[in-house]
């Protein structure tokens, strides 16, 4: 069965044999790349099918993970808080003296000789709210000095009545103004007698249960 029998020689036979062997074996690896062919197409399907799934649910965004992570930390909103209003402010106090300006005013610079000037003082409270003080005339005095402030020379006091008081509630910058007139001669206490001034200049004082105003200066002139 191995040697070939037949009228052409050993070797024509050989090599049919051989050519139906390489046939046979082109044949199996033509069977073989087929159905490894139709076996790769038949694999994908499912990834395809995966990737379709996922393109229909795309995954969140930065900005939603986000959000979902604020939503989940963020505690709810409490309940509005009021506050309560101030309470009412209280009574006015007594004012302190640190707080109460006294100013002195003339109201002319110069004056003739035998004039009456009119002199004046105000009460002001230069604090940030109101207080009580009293301002009657036992506590006001106004002053006429020399130049040199050095004596004086006339007192509202002297003369005038300094009984009775004045209590009031001074609103913050609120002014009082209390006035009268100079007669431009001495005074003693008591209201003894009067030497009437010459020329020259004098000093004007103010006074408030003895806090002083600066001197304020005035002339008097033939």
């Amino acid at each position: 069965m191995i040697e070939p029998t037949g009228p052409l020689s050993s070797t024509v036979y050989w090599r049919r044999r051989l050519a139906a062997i390489g046939a046979a074996l082109v044949t199996l690896l033509l069977v073989i790349w087929i159905v490894g062919m139709f076996g790769s197409n038949d694999e994908p399907a499912q990834p395809t099918n995966a990737a379709a799934a996922s393109s229909s649910n795309p995954p969140p965004s930065m900005s939603e993970m986000a959000a979902a992570s604020s939503s989940s930390t963020t505690p709810p909103p409490s309940p509005t808080e009021t506050t309560p209003p101030p309470p009412p402010p209280g009574p006015p106090q007594p004012c302190p003296d640190d707080v109460i300006g006294v100013v002195a005013k003339a109201n002319k610079p110069f004056y003739t000789v035998g004039d009456q000037p009119e002199l004046s003082m105000d009460v002001v409270n230069n604090g940030p709210v109101p207080c009580i003080r009293d301002i009657g005339r036992q506590h006001r005095e106004l002053t006429v000095l020399t130049a040199d402030g050095a004596t004086l020379l006339w007192s509202s006091n002297h003369c005038l009545s300094t009984a009775g008081t004045e209590v009031r509630v001074m609103q913050p910058k609120e002014a009082f103004n209390y006035g009268t007139k100079w007669v431009g001669s001495t005074s003693k206490p008591g209201c003894g007698a009067h030497t009437r001034l010459g020329p020259g200049d004098y000093l004007l004082v103010a006074k408030l249960a003895g806090k002083a105003s600066s001197p304020v200066v005035f002339r008097l002139e033939w």
